[in-house]
């Protein structure tokens, strides 16, 4: 009977985690200053100023489960801890970018490519992540499942 309490607590985390990723990854790519930087690689300095109302919601789900994260597998703790310290990061990164509005062109067409990269990485762990964790949610084939 414990052992089936224990899954169904997997079950219901994984879930929870699910809905705070998609949400992360959907608020990132709503954001419309976030779509601008592949623009900006040309011309930064117009939309830099925008960058600082950029925000995330708040990982409530993750804060106030990480002592729960054991229910996971190590590889899974880490994937799920990395991309949550990441996404907590890219806010102040972008931030940081547009404080460069005062430095030379080249250096803020660099930070826009780099803000651009960290985004696309974090798109692509929280690809990977949702993938995992929909293994533990979903009795469906993997093939069935799109993208939150």
């Amino acid at each position: 009977m414990l052992h089936f309490g224990r899954c169904r607590a997997r079950r219901g985390l994984s879930s929870a985690l699910i809905g705070e990723i998609a949400a992360v990854i959907d608020s990132m790519e709503g954001f419309e200053e976030v779509r601008k930087l592949e623009d900006m690689e040309f011309e930064a300095e117009e939309h830099l100023d925008e960058l600082t109302a950029f925000t995330l919601p708040k990982f409530s789900v993750y804060e106030s489960n990480a002592d729960r994260l054991d229910f996971f597998d190590a590889a899974l703790q880490r994937k799920i801890a990395y991309f949550f310290t990441r996404a907590g990061g890219l806010a102040g990164h972008l931030h940081a970018l547009a404080s460069t509005k005062n430095e030379s062109r080249e250096l803020c067409k660099q930070h826009a490519i780099d803000a651009q990269k960290e985004i696309n990485c974090l798109s692509e762990l929280a690809d990977d992540l949702l993938r995992d964790l929909r293994k533990l949610v979903s009795k469906k084939p993997m093939k069935t499942i799109s993208r939150a």
